[in-house]
């Protein structure tokens, strides 16, 4: 790594740049003091601007430090800190950095996360020379995982009970970016982002009370599996050759909601990388009230014939 400092850096929409001791009222007002913003975070809410101030005034004098990373995420309008994004922890020995971030609520679901940490990935990884980029949320904060989704990050796994924060003790979704994946995807695979839904309505035998995984009339998590491997086959069905299906290889999924029967479940699939014939997809769930699972899965592209033949040989 060759450490550059929190460089001035911009996108369509934000500048990120350092702070200064003038951006404690707008630090304070916008979301340091803001408990929904700390909710899953390991520091508490400031009790006053005086304690904003105290911390400005400890990263503005890190900021000599080369290897020192906070930035004030800005939008060009209104032109003042709504958030912050910054290097949490690194790893020298193997050229990597995790990245924190926090944003105002009133600018949340409004994409300036998600820009902010792409154009980190983009800083750290063609001028820092990184060589991987992760970070992580806890699970009860499923929003935080999808801004690292849409910036181009890989779901590596949840460690559980391995975190804590203002909820305690708690399970934490890790995601990363290595280098190489950065490298491909600015030429991505044509089929990189291609997106499939499937739907449909919970009934009495896709419950965990029917299929004997559980003994609640909710939807059963193999139901749920098989919901997200059905909207990746549509994803495939017309990039198929004659004489070719896929496979599903591998899915890791957390069904972190329950849903009655009755419920509208729709799975969403996104192809997010293309490796020979081997296809990796980000999955998603919602019902009715929200999301309820999310992972990834795995098919492989096989000749129809010759994958029957083996398996048939099997018998």
């Amino acid at each position: 790594m060759t450490h550059k400092g929190t460089c001035t850096l911009e996108t369509k929409q934000l500048l990120l740049r350092r702070f200064t001791g003038n951006d404690a009222e707008a630090m304070f007002r916008n979301w340091a003091n803001d408990p929904e913003v700390t909710k899953y975070l390991t520091w508490s809410p400031h009790g006053d601007i005086v304690e904003t101030r105290r911390i400005l005034k400890n990263w503005t004098e890190s900021y000599e430090k080369s290897d020192f990373y906070c930035w004030a995420i800005v939008p060009k309008f209104p032109g003042e800190p709504i958030g912050s994004i910054s290097v949490v922890h690194r790893d020298d020995k193997v050229n990597s950095v995790h990245i924190g971030y926090c944003i105002g609520k009133a600018w949340w679901h409004h994409g300036y996360t998600s820009e902010a940490l792409s154009e980190l990935i983009r800083f750290f990884f063609e001028e820092v020379g990184v060589n991987r980029i992760d970070s992580r949320h806890d699970i009860r904060n499923p929003h935080s995982g999808n801004v690292m989704k849409k910036a181009g990050m890989h779901y590596e796994g949840t460690m559980r009970q391995a975190d804590r924060n203002k909820q305690g003790i708690c399970d934490s979704a890790y995601y990363a970016i290595l280098a190489e994946d950065y490298q491909a995807q600015k030429s991505p695979h044509p089929l990189i982002g291609k997106t499939a839904i499937v739907s449909k309505t919970v009934e009495d035998t896709d419950t965990a009370a029917s299929i004997k995984s559980g003994s609640l009339p909710v939807l059963a998590t193999p139901a749920l599996t098989a919901l997200m491997e059905q909207a990746s086959c549509k994803c495939l069905s017309d990039c198929l050759e004659s004489g070719q299906t896929s496979v599903g290889t591998a899915i890791s999924v957390e069904h972190t909601a329950a849903s009655p029967r009755g419920a509208k479940i729709t799975a969403t699939a996104e192809i997010t990388e293309v490796t020979g014939r081997k296809i990796g997809f980000a999955v998603t769930a919602r019902d009715n009230a929200g999301e309820i699972g999310h992972g990834t899965h795995s098919r492989f592209i096989v000749k129809t014939d010759r994958f029957m033949k083996k398996a048939e040989a099997r018998k």
